[in-house]
């Protein structure tokens, strides 16, 4: 029995080699569109060990002592100390910032990142393939560690000419008797880590973050027949959270915290598409729209933004949630008016079925509502039924894009109440059926890979389309 312990123990101190948060299989149960399961995949190549064992457990410890004798002398480990912080460190956002770095220098350069019970990470990785970017630096000037000096929060040890380093620090490592850091440590904590991750969000290649989403009008001249309406471009959460090394389940203030500092920077890369006939061209058809909160509408960076559209004869939509406008109201009437002033429409995003029932979001007079789609819609009471309807009937259905459309169901529901505007994967997967029937190359590209390439806004996420006018064109 002794024995069988020890094997149930094991298993469950057995480090995971790959972090829960960023699996794919998480991000499609958070509703991620298909090009950002591809992005995860690819993070999830890197060989992370993330143990969380107790004080007598030690699993990466272990794990990193028997891999520093036996890894190849050209490998070199580069140990980030966090153990060394001052008090109240090392915090979360210490831990997800270096996190984030480290997965990415494993994925791209054939390491293996080792998470300590002390706070402590260590990437092994080989020497030889160093990336472009020193992670020591990077890490130091990300962490803002000022008090700390950098060659005591990081040391590099070839394992060629310093194994015995390593060693020495894995077995010191093995003998602590130290708590796991705890996950979180609340608002704080998240807080800190906006600040600690602003350098990373200012080199962060902001069209691989991006996703663009076709919004369709149902052809009554052609029954079946969709053709776009407009494209949404926004930032993909699941992909924010693999490059920054977050949780958006887990810091829902964090990223509120980091709002305006991403709408600066789509901003800033929309002003320069402006013109060029990419695929983030404001100016490019189907129309754009653009997602934004009320106070990046009035910051600085908008009056550019429009500036550019207008000098090339660009009128884009801007989404704003239904909660950003409720939240503060006089701040959202300061970024209506700004809005009128520079002709762009406003669309009211994510209301959903029982904000129709009970807020009345009509009367904030949005050029269209995003109507967030439910199976619940199809099975409410009577009385509840009878309430959207007329709810739908008061704003006027040419005026509802029903959000979410996932399913056959959604575009029945829709349609049967006048609903002929649809954005979501099944007008998705439609638009794409739509593209390879008319495509030269189709034999060489799945559905799926329609799907992803035309969401995609970025090189990387396109590379493969040998029609590109056709993935963007708006027939």
């Amino acid at each position: 029995m002794a024995r069988a312990t020890n094997r149930h123990e094991a298993a469950k101190n057995a480090p995971s080699r790959t972090h829960a948060r960023h699996t794919p299989q998480n991000a499609a149960r958070r509703g991620a569109p298909p090009v950002n399961a591809r992005h995860l995949f690819a993070r999830a190549e890197a060989r992370v060990t993330l143990a969380r064992p107790g004080p007598a457990g030690g699993a990466a410890e272990r794990l990193l002592l028997d891999h520093a004798g036996r890894q190849p002398a050209r490998r070199a480990a580069l140990v980030l100390h966090l153990s060394r912080l001052p008090p109240p460190g090392p915090r979360p956002h210490h831990r997800r910032v270096a996190r984030a770095v480290l997965e990415d220098h494993a994925r791209l350069h054939d390491g293996q990142v080792f998470a300590l019970r002390n706070g402590d990470m260590v990437l092994l990785g080989d020497a030889a393939r160093a990336p472009e970017a020193d992670p020591a630096a990077l890490l130091h000037r990300l962490l803002r560690m000022a008090a700390v000096a950098p060659d005591r929060l990081v040391s590099v040890w070839p394992l060629g000419g310093a194994r015995r380093d390593l060693l020495a620090y894995a077995a010191a490592r093995l003998a602590e008797t130290v708590m796991a850091p705890p996950e979180d440590d609340g608002i704080a904590g998240q807080a800190g880590a906006a600040a600690a991750i602003d350098d990373r969000i200012g080199q962060m290649p902001v069209p691989e973050v991006l996703r663009r989403q076709a919004a369709a009008l149902l052809d009554p001249a052609r029954p079946g027949a969709l053709r776009p309406l407009f494209r949404e471009i926004a930032f993909a959460a699941t992909v924010l959270e693999a490059r920054l090394g977050l949780d958006g389940a887990a810091d829902p203030f964090l990223f509120r915290h980091l709002a305006a500092r991403l709408d600066r920077r789509l901003l800033e890369v929309l002003c320069r598409a402006a013109g060029g006939g990419g695929p983030l061209d404001p100016a490019a058809a189907p129309a754009v729209h653009v997602n934004l909160t009320p106070a990046g509408i009035l910051s600085d960076d908008f009056p550019r933004f429009a500036a550019a559209c207008r000098a090339v004869g660009a009128m884009p939509g801007v989404e704003v949630e239904w909660l950003d406008a409720c939240a503060d109201p006089p701040a959202f009437a300061r970024a209506r008016a700004r809005l009128d002033e520079a002709g762009m429409p406003l669309v009211l995003d994510g209301v959903a079925h029982l904000a129709l029932l009970l807020a009345r979001p009509w009367r904030l007079a949005p050029g269209l509502l995003k109507l967030d789609w439910s199976p619940l819609l199809a099975t409410l009471p009577a009385a509840e039924a009878a309430g959207i309807d007329e709810a739908v009937a008061r704003i006027g259905p040419a005026r509802i894009v029903l959000h979410r459309a996932d399913s056959e169901a959604a575009l029945h529901w829709g349609v049967a109440r006048g609903i002929r505007r649809f954005q979501g994967a099944q007008p998705d997967a439609m638009l794409a059926a739509g593209r390879l029937g008319g495509c030269g190359h189709a034999r060489d590209c799945t559905l799926r890979q329609c799907m992803e390439r035309a969401s995609a806004s970025g090189p990387a996420g396109r590379h493969g389309c040998r029609d590109l006018v056709r993935l963007d064109g708006a027939a």
